[in-house]
């Protein structure tokens, strides 16, 4: 029997309140005087912020790496024209709103901006230009952290009680999925992925986009918006996408409370009445989703595309290349449990008039000049944008491949679906190590603080957690079941998606935090959309209900219903 992740935690935890007492008086003033701990946060994206967030306000002293030279992770590298699927007010730290106001779906550069403003209100010790190319266990217990400033070959090792990786979900560079496509060394063009585009590369050429996923949707809208010659988009599957209104109320409203997210298919449920619906009427659940809301969805959609607007003699063909990028309506449960993406604005009426040309094929090879498809179709194109996907991200690289960490990381990362986390937090076999963001999802950044939250609380073993192989069970439940029951992702292991509302609940029980955070209106609880402000008083409530257990552990009673 292994010992329980709490009781190790315990002893890491004792160690690094005397250790951090020592170095705090040592070295003053480079560290904060803190009472706990320093903790190291590697990423300073909005979960490494967000995390590093809720570390400070528990009493530790966070220091953020990132070898980028400002916060935003991802957000620095996005494509041309990218905005947020989600609507701003649904996207902030649930303590800070937005103190300006930005576009509906804000841009690249006003989710930078807000981030930088929040790292200022946080008053967060942000180490840009830094990156971490070594994490160690000490002798004692610890971590080193080794660290190198970028353009130069000086390193620097600080030693931290507990380290958070928030290096996010989605990588760049050589981790974006690149299917090998034949003959790709012939073709006289220029292949591109989102991370290296802009929207230059698109004027007055002829563009081919393979894929169907949110960058696919992007970039074909966007190229086929701009002077381009031609737009196709390339795709195997169609996957259902979700219209940014519904009749004119913005989709949040529909999914965003709990009487849609109530019958929302998911591993786990916050209660008896959603467990009872879920294993005793699972028709009705599909009826809803599959009838109801996927016509609704259709039904906006082809309204999106207006038809109507278009000379008569050229709707029937609008209606025939709708079809081909509608799919059928007992596949939306499947895509709604996965990354679910918002269809822009013009997609599906560049699609209806024939400015974006649609072909549901897989890519056979590369021409001289395009690309060949299995239909036997030639496609023309001056660029290639092959947007398939990622690859899962790796952690293991932090660590020494020949020590236990990094070889128990590495084994994790090689499954299908990326690294499996225990409430998508913590490795079970690994204490004092946390990963921030592995429960992407929407209201991501209240799943962020919770989840930061939840590791504090197991940390300093104020949970009463199970065993580590109990865990690792309750883990692969999980992730058997987003195997079965969600369209593949190379990183379905590592999101909660539309299930956002099931882990927020789960987490705030397993903190002995009341989930329904409407209560005691049940009109609002059941019918208004949740925001990250519900969850913004979540750190203090804790902190509040932990000083009148007085010692007592929070005992973790919620398992994966699968």
């Amino acid at each position: 029997m292994l010992p329980t992740y709490e009781s190790l935690s315990t002893t890491f935890f004792s160690i690094h309140l005397i250790i951090n007492h020592q170095q705090s008086m040592s070295d003053s003033k480079s560290t904060k005087l803190t009472t706990k701990g320093r903790v190291a946060v590697i990423g300073a994206g909005i979960s490494g912020i967000g995390a590093a967030h809720v570390w400070e306000r528990c009493g530790y002293d966070a220091v953020v790496y990132d070898a980028a030279e400002g916060p935003g992770g991802q957000w620095r590298q996005a494509y041309p024209g990218v905005r947020l699927q989600n609507v701003f007010d649904q996207y902030r730290f649930p303590s800070f709103p937005w103190p300006f106001e930005p576009d509906r779906h804000p841009t690249k550069e006003q989710i930078l901006r807000y981030l930088e403003l929040a790292v200022e209100e946080f008053d967060l010790n942000m180490q840009y230009e830094h990156r971490v190319i070594n994490i160690q266990r000490s002798s004692v217990g610890s971590w080193d952290v080794t660290v190198q400033k970028e353009g130069s070959k000086e390193t620097k090792t600080e030693s931290f009680c507990y380290v958070v990786l928030a290096t996010g979900q989605y990588p760049w560079g050589d981790k974006k999925h690149q299917p090998s496509f034949p003959n790709r060394e012939v073709y006289e063009g220029t292949i591109l992925t989102n991370m290296n585009s802009v929207k230059e590369d698109f004027a007055n050429k002829k563009v081919a986009v393979v894929g169907f996923g949110k960058t696919a949707l992007d970039l074909a809208t966007c190229a086929s918006t701009l002077d381009t010659t031609t737009t196709t988009h390339i795709f195997r599957t169609a996957r259902w996408s979700l219209p940014d209104r519904f009749l004119g109320m913005c989709y949040t409203y529909l999914l965003f409370g709990r009487f849609s997210t109530d019958l929302m298919p998911s591993w786990c449920h916050s209660s008896t009445i959603t467990r009872f619906l879920h294993s005793q009427m699972p028709s009705v659940v599909n009826s809803f989703w599959s009838s109801l809301i996927a016509t609704v969805v259709s039904s906006q959609n082809y309204r999106d595309a207006k038809i109507s607007q278009l000379p008569k003699k050229e709707r029937l063909a609008a209606k025939e290349r709708l079809e081909l990028i509608t799919p059928p309506k007992d596949q939306f449960v499947k895509d709604l449990r996965s990354a679910f993406a918002m269809c822009p604005e013009n997609y599906m009426a560049n699609v209806a008039s024939g400015r974006l040309q649609v072909k549901q094929a897989e890519v056979e090879a590369f021409t001289p000049f395009g690309l060949k498809l299995s239909n036997g179709e030639e496609v023309e194109a001056d660029v290639v944008c092959i947007c398939c996907g990622n690859e899962s991200p790796s952690y293991s690289h932090f660590f020494d491949p020949n020590e236990r960490e990094g070889a128990i990381l590495k084994e994790s990362e090689a499954q299908e679906g990326g690294i499996v986390l225990y409430r998508h937090v913590i490795h079970p076999s690994i204490p004092g190590l946390g990963f921030s963001g592995n429960n992407h999802g929407f209201l991501h950044t209240s799943l962020v603080e919770l989840g930061a939250l939840w590791m504090v609380a197991a940390f300093e073993s104020d949970l009463e957690l199970p065993t580590v192989e109990e865990q690792l069970a309750s883990a692969n439940r999980v992730a058997q079941y987003k195997q079965e029951n969600s369209t593949f992702e190379p990183t379905y292991n590592m999101a909660v998606s539309t299930r956002f509302q099931q882990h927020l609940d789960m987490l705030c029980q397993d903190l002995g935090l009341n989930p329904w955070r409407k209560l005691p209106n049940p009109v609002k609880e059941y019918f208004q959309r949740y925001g990250p402000g519900d969850y913004a008083s979540c750190v203090e409530e804790y902190m509040q209900r932990r000083q009148r257990r007085k010692g007592k552990k929070q005992k973790v009673v919620f398992e994966a219903d699968v």
